[in-house]
């Protein structure tokens, strides 16, 4: 193995133990007001103002999105990359706990669309404070420079990810 090649296998591991160490970080920090982070990223994409709304970051109307509101099971598996199957088993039990309602798009009965309840709203109001109060933890040892370095950094990497995963499509 090349040195470069050596030297990107350990970013691979680094980043790879960041993603763990972050994962558990989430879990601990979410349990606090009763969300997986699987459940707090869906119901942040039923946000009306979720910056990642749209698949791989494509702005303006977003293909097979209801038009009365929410996002439909399909868009929600896009979004997190995952099926359509399991989006519907995670939406059955957000429903269960009252955070998400489900029902018909009246432009094509086909599509279920999934929103927020009042209660999923307030639970995911919560969820933010303490998504916040975590991160101004982790990142506390950084410089402004540094976390801007590593915002740009990270977005340049997350780019480049979703271009290769668009292109193996």
């Amino acid at each position: 193995m090349s040195s470069a090649d050596a030297r990107l296998a350990e970013l691979y591991q680094r980043l790879q133990r960041i993603y763990v160490l972050l994962d558990d970080g989430d879990r601990r920090a979410l349990a606090t007001v009763g969300l997986t982070p699987t459940h707090y990223n869906l119901l942040r994409l039923l946000e009306d103002d979720a910056p990642d709304a749209a698949p791989h970051g494509t702005a303006g109307a977003v293909p097979g999105a209801p038009t009365g509101g929410g996002r439909s099971v399909s868009q929600l598996a896009d979004l997190l990359l995952c099926t359509r199957g399991n989006i519907t088993r995670l939406v059955r039990r957000l429903v269960e706990a009252g955070l998400v309602r489900t029902g018909s798009d009246p432009a094509d009965q086909r599509l279920v669309a999934v929103s927020l309840t009042a209660l999923g709203r307030e639970r995911l109001t919560a969820a933010h404070a303490v998504f916040a109060a975590t991160n101004r933890q982790r990142f506390s040892h950084l410089s402004d420079d540094d976390t801007h370095r590593l915002y740009e950094l990270a977005g340049d990497l997350a780019d480049q990810l979703i271009k290769q995963c668009d292109s193996e499509r």
